[in-house]
């Protein structure tokens, strides 16, 4: 039974709501990549998710809205609280049947779009910015104009 089919059992619709799904997968994501770098995932409201040899990485799954639309962001507290730390970005298909793992290095504020009142305090990452520290560790990562297209593949 997959994911899909055991939540809309109870009633929860994550394949038609990928925001919900992600924030549960939240944890568990960040526990798994912890556990793989060997170190304690904590993750708590004001903290950053781990700390890898005394530095924050922040980790993040995300899932596009539609065919091209996918957003990598953080949160306005977390950009002040770490300004110069790594992120680990999950992306999923909208099915969670293809992936790809990026890793992007040293990202400090000036590498966001200014907060608008639209956002609230969710920053989004200005891709041309950051497109020369990006690892992508599973999946494609193409370069653009505009920064780069990211493209999942099965595992």
């Amino acid at each position: 039974m997959d994911m899909d089919t055991l939540f809309l059992k109870y009633g929860l619709d994550t394949a038609n709501d990928v925001g919900r799904r992600n924030s549960f997968l939240s944890w568990v994501h960040e526990h798994l990549v912890a556990s793989s770098l060997g170190v304690k995932s904590d993750g708590r409201s004001g903290k950053p998710d781990m700390l890898v040899e005394g530095y924050p990485l922040e980790c993040r799954i995300a899932s596009p809205r539609s065919a091209y639309c996918l957003s990598l962001w953080a949160t306005l507290p977390q950009v002040r609280r770490n300004p110069v730390c790594d992120y680990v970005y999950i992306i999923a298909s909208r099915d969670m049947l293809a992936f790809a793992f990026l890793h992007i290095r040293d990202v400090v504020p000036e590498d966001f779009k200014p907060p608008t009142r639209k956002h609230g305090n969710k920053l989004y990452m200005v891709r041309s910015s950051i497109r020369d520290r990006v690892t992508c560790l599973h999946g494609e990562v193409k370069v653009t104009k505009q920064g780069f297209r990211i493209v999942t593949h099965p595992l």
